[in-house]
């Protein structure tokens, strides 16, 4: 028995929007500007995400939507996956 899985491994900058499995982990490189993450291909969770960048600055907290998956932060900045809908639109 085989599994199919969908591999994710590009370049994303702000505000672009890539559909991920809701229970896939994906991680983000600073250095290269990459996002990737790996699941089923056969999943049926798949979402569209925004990928956003927060600034936080001096503070310890921020807010972003339900559902967001935060793929990195320090330094004052965060970069998330925010779903699509919480924009408003699809």
């Amino acid at each position: 028995m085989s599994s199919e899985i969908r591999v994710i491994d590009r370049q994303v900058s702000a505000f672009d929007r890539v559909e991920v499995s809701e229970s896939a982990t994906p991680t983000y490189d600073r250095d290269d500007g990459r996002l990737r993450a790996a699941y089923s291909a056969n999943s049926d969770d798949e979402r569209e995400y925004v990928f956003s960048v927060y600034r936080y600055s001096d503070a310890d907290t921020f807010e972003v939507a339900d559902g967001s998956k935060v793929l990195d932060y320090g330094d004052g900045v965060a970069h998330v996956l925010t779903p699509a809908d919480a924009y408003g639109e699809n």
